[in-house]
């Protein structure tokens, strides 16, 4: 089940809380969250932080959580090491979306999908709001909830939270209940990256299976 989770991590998080019941839109308005994301992407170039991530079902039932590390840069680089509780890595070189299980000793690579695509791309690049998504009151200064323009898109809604201007997590609610929350800590604002993060040769002897 714990493997799945960075499966759902690509379809959610780079295709598209703890789940709490999703709140009525309030009267405050999008604005104060989106000047704090306007403002945090300032100059913005690159990333770099821990991360918890946390599946629920339907039934608000939490049924996986990971740790790890994760690194983006722009436009459209990133990289997610699964440290717990098995090792798995994602990355995205601009051209191919790699996916590395350790333990299956096996390689999945595709396509990268386009940045537009994945809710955590916002923090980088938020004029892909305007482009791709409709920006929702949330009823609370430091929310944002923003929902996809196309009528297929693979989320329903996402929820990027604010703490003193630093985004702090990120909520995608999927069209069958289940919702994932990512948890950031020690966030890094344009670190300087090693080039080679953003990069991935298959281990020798692992299994690569292509267009999954």
């Amino acid at each position: 089940m714990l493997r799945r989770s960075a499966s759902m991590l690509l379809a959610a998080v780079l295709l598209a809380g703890l789940a709490a019941a999703e709140p009525e839109p309030g009267s405050v308005s999008a604005e104060d969250a989106r000047a704090a994301l306007e403002t945090f992407a300032e100059d913005l170039t690159s990333l770099q932080a821990k991360f918890r991530q946390i599946t629920v079902n339907a039934g608000g039932e939490a049924v996986e959580e990971s740790h790890g590390r994760m690194w983006f840069q722009a436009p459209d680089r990133f990289r997610w090491d699964y440290l717990e509780p098995f090792p798995q890595l994602i990355v995205g070189d601009g051209a191919q979306l790699w996916h590395y299980d350790e333990a299956l000793e096996q390689v999945t690579v595709r396509p990268q999908p386009a940045a537009d695509e994945s809710p955590m791309f916002v923090l980088l690049r938020p004029e892909l709001l305007d482009r791709f998504y409709r920006i929702v009151p949330s009823g609370e200064p430091d929310r944002l909830r923003f929902e996809p323009l196309a009528e297929q898109a693979e989320i329903q809604l996402a929820r990027l939270n604010f703490r003193d201007g630093q985004p702090t997590s990120l909520d995608i609610f999927d069209a069958f209940g289940q919702s994932t929350r990512l948890e950031l800590e020690d966030l890094i604002r344009n670190p300087e990256l090693d080039p080679a993060l953003f990069e991935f040769t298959p281990p020798p002897g692992v299994d690569v299976l292509e267009g999954l």
